[in-house]
Parts: structure tokens; sequence; C-alpha cells
């Protein structure tokens, strides 16, 4: 393992929202921008799980549902053996190897090892469940042959201990690439997540998978999961067509149409006893650093048809996250798109990195962005009355940052999923390097996701 060297992580950013308009108004207005102030970031040795960079914003009280306004127990009456539950849910966003990682992760000439690349990143990732988007096949032709990535991608099998190593326990399966090596493919990678023993949400192999709905016992509170995507990239054709129907869940992203067969899905998990219903939707368009407008209409629609949290993804950027209110005062989570976690979609170059740094967030375009993701932490509660309440956002900035030896993608001689607060970095990675893109990351997601009402904002 290369030796490791501390230093302090790029410049950190609180940010402090002033007036921070809401992201639920159309899209058509520009959100007010966040203010930014930098401050340097001081290592400490005893840095982890918990110590999240926190984003904030307030919030209008006239719409929030404070949590003392749900409960109303009267201390003499309280049993006292009646406590609230409450469970840390966590979210990543898209898992994919071009072939630059893959060989900086080859230890043979089959076998792998991608743990190094998380960590850093491993502290962090500490939530009774942790969620991440396995955006392509993994080990589908079996004993890692035929590895591949862009446009037809497959995975070692290994990078499934990588991630159960960083602290995932959950995996969403259900991609526009689900279907790049066929049926069998699909097959062999419900199988590889069998038996790395790590469960998933999207890929069905028959119809009773299909029908099978995923619930999740997470510290005594029970979450069902359905899993979307708007595409397979035509390759339909790969798979026989009595197998279509189940192979993974299809949804048009530029209609409403499909909302009440969605619905449907949501009720079929409620009557299997879920207490909290997360819906992962693959979706929209790449590269982009906000949904369109049809996309918030129909996550919005599903928060108010019952869905408590909507995990999006697939445009490989960040996009802005919001709180979303129902007539009665309750509120879902929607997370539009969590960018990427693990990719190589960037030829980092550190030039027009420093021609654009003094010029804003909004001038990042063409510097990175597919490097750039968060986790994000939502702390859930039951409280004394039975009622399900997510309590608090937080987001941590996370950069996947490579080494700059290489002019193409798949000449990398590092990687590592960096936590954007200050701690140890690997040494293929300069303390200028690691302060520059350190910065532009962070200063680049916390603006993206920080531009509606949101983040680390509580019930109470």
């Amino acid at each position: 393992m290369k030796r490791l060297k501390r230093l302090f992580i790029a410049i950190v950013f609180l940010l402090i929202f002033q007036g921070c308009t809401s992201y639920h108004g159309s899209t058509s207005e520009e959100p007010e921008l966040v203010e930014t102030v930098t401050t340097p970031y001081e290592y400490n040795d005893e840095l982890g799980a918990g110590s999240e960079l926190e984003i904030a914003s307030e919030v209008d009280e006239s719409e929030s549902t404070p949590v003392d306004s749900l409960v109303d127990v009267d201390d003499e009456e309280e049993d006292d053996e009646t406590e609230a539950t409450n469970i840390r849910i966590q979210f990543a966003g898209d898992i994919f190897l071009h072939d630059g990682p893959m060989n900086v992760a080859r230890t043979g000439e089959r076998t792998y090892d991608f743990k190094p690349f998380f960590t850093h990143i491993q502290p962090f990732i500490d939530g009774d469940l942790a969620i991440a988007n396995m955006e392509v096949p993994v080990d589908a032709h079996g004993g890692n042959e035929q590895l591949s990535s862009f446009p037809l991608f497959n995975s070692p099998f290994e990078i499934l201990e990588g991630l159960q190593y960083a602290g995932f326990n959950h995996l969403i399966s259900a991609n526009n690439h689900s279907f790049d090596r066929g049926f069998q493919g699909l097959i062999n990678t419900v199988n590889s997540f069998e038996r790395a023993g790590i469960n998933h949400t999207g890929m069905n192999t028959n119809w009773d998978d299909f029908n099978t709905p995923t619930m999740l016992d997470v510290g005594g509170i029970q979450v069902g999961i359905v899993a979307f995507t708007d595409s397979v990239n035509g390759e339909e054709g790969q798979v026989p067509e009595e197998s279509l129907g189940y192979a993974v869940r299809r949804f048009r992203s530029h209609t409403l149409d499909d909302i009440p067969r969605m619905k449907q899905e949501m009720e079929i998990l409620r009557d299997a006893g879920a207490e909290l219903v997360i819906v992962a939707l693959h979706w929209g368009a790449e590269y982009g650093d906000a949904p369109v407008e049809m996309q918030q209409l129909i996550a919005r629609q599903l928060v108010d048809a019952g869905a408590d949290i909507i995990m999006g993804k697939h445009s490989h950027t960040v996009h802005p996250v919001e709180w979303h209110y129902r007539e009665d005062g309750t509120r879902g989570f929607i997370m539009y798109s969590l960018g990427n976690f693990l990719a190589d979609q960037t030829r980092l170059t550190g030039a027009s990195v420093h021609s654009q740094i003094n010029e804003g967030w909004q001038h990042h375009q063409f510097i990175g962005r597919t490097q750039f993701g968060m986790l994000v932490s939502l702390e859930i509660t039951r409280n004394l009355s039975g009622e399900i309440i997510i309590d608090t956002a937080d987001i941590l900035p996370t950069l996947c940052m490579r080494d700059f030896s290489g002019n193409t993608l798949g000449v990398v001689d590092g990687v590592a999923i960096m936590p954007l607060v200050s701690g140890e970095v690997p040494d293929f990675i300069t303390e200028e390097d690691i302060r520059l893109w350190g910065r532009v990351a962070y200063e680049h997601v916390a603006n993206i996701a920080g531009s509606g009402e949101i983040l680390n904002t509580s019930a109470d």
C-alpha cells in the first residue's frame, strides 16, 4: 500500500444561506445562489463518521412540520417502555468502472482489489442502510471473463467486495446498462450480488423476483424500495421478449402517464408493511446541473402519492435536492441526481481549473463535474406516536480523485474517493492538486445541491 501523508485537504467552504429561494418553483426562474465563505479546516486525528460538513438552509416555518407538532405526549402518561426509533440511511451515486480504475485495481490475471479506492471515504459510510447505484453488470460472464467498460460494461466481481468494505449494504441495479451483457449477463450479475451477500433492488430473473417487494428491517423500521429506469440504451433485443416485462421496471421520464402504475408499486410496498418508501429513478439527460421541469413534476407527484425518499441518478453530475411538502404538512426528500461516486469520465488536468478557478462555481462545467459526487445522510425517526419523520438531511461532497499522469482515460496510476474534509491523502495526489480540485469540487457540489430549500434542516 502506498505511504499516506497528512495535509490539509482543500479549503473548506462554510455555506451561509441568506434568503435562499426554494427550488420548488418554476425552472424558468434562476434559484438564488448561496454566498460562500472560505475558512481553513484543520486536520483532526479523531475525525471520522459523523463529522460530515453541514450545509444549512432556512426553512419557511409556515411550510415545515415540526416534530413537536406531531408528538403530543404528556410526560406523566408516557409509557416508560415506549421509545422513539432512530436510523440513518445514506445514499451515494453511480458506481461504474472504466478501464483506468480497473487497471489500477488489478492484482493478477483475473483478480482485483478495489478496497483501497474506498479507504478515505469508509469512515463516513456508517448508515444502518447505505445505498449506492451499481450502474453496470458485474461478472456477467463468470470468472471475471470478458471484462469491459464503455459502451457495454462488465465489471469485476471484486467491486462488490470493495463496496461492502466501504460500508454499503444495498445496491440499486435497474439502470440503462442493465442489458449491456444480455439477459444471461443480468442473471449472472444477480448471482454475483447473491454470492457477495449484498442486497439489491432492480434486476429480476423471473416473475417471482419481480413480484417480491424489497422489504428491509432497518433498525426496527420497515423500509420498502422500488427501482425504475427510463432507458436500457436500446438493448432490449438482447433480452428474450418474454423476459422484458420483469427484467427491470421501466417508466417514461418525459410524461406523467406512468405515475398511476408507479403509485401501485408503492402501494404494494405499503401493503407489505413498509413504513418508509424509497423510490429509485434512473432518468433524465446526462451531464447537466439540474432536472428538467418534468422530472420535478414526477418526483413531487410521487411524494404526494406516498414516496418518502426519491433517489435520482444517471446524469453523472450532481443535481439539487429538496424537501417537498404534502398537503397534510408532512414532507418527503428528493435527490434528483447524486452524481458519480466512482467513475473515470474526465481527463483531469489543472490548466482549465487554473483559468476558471476565480470565475465562480457557475463556470466549472468543463473541469471535472463527473468526478464530483455527494454522500447524503438522512436521519429518520419513528416518534412516540408511531409516525415516521425524516428529521435532517446532511450532504458530504465527494471527489473521485485520480492521478494526473495520463493523457487518456485508460492511463491512471491511482484512484481514491475523497471526502472533502481534512484528513490523509494517498501519495499520488499532491497537496496542490487536492487543494485545487477539492476546492472546485466542494464549491460546485455545495452550490448545486444548495440551490433549493434543503440540507441539515431539522423538523424540530
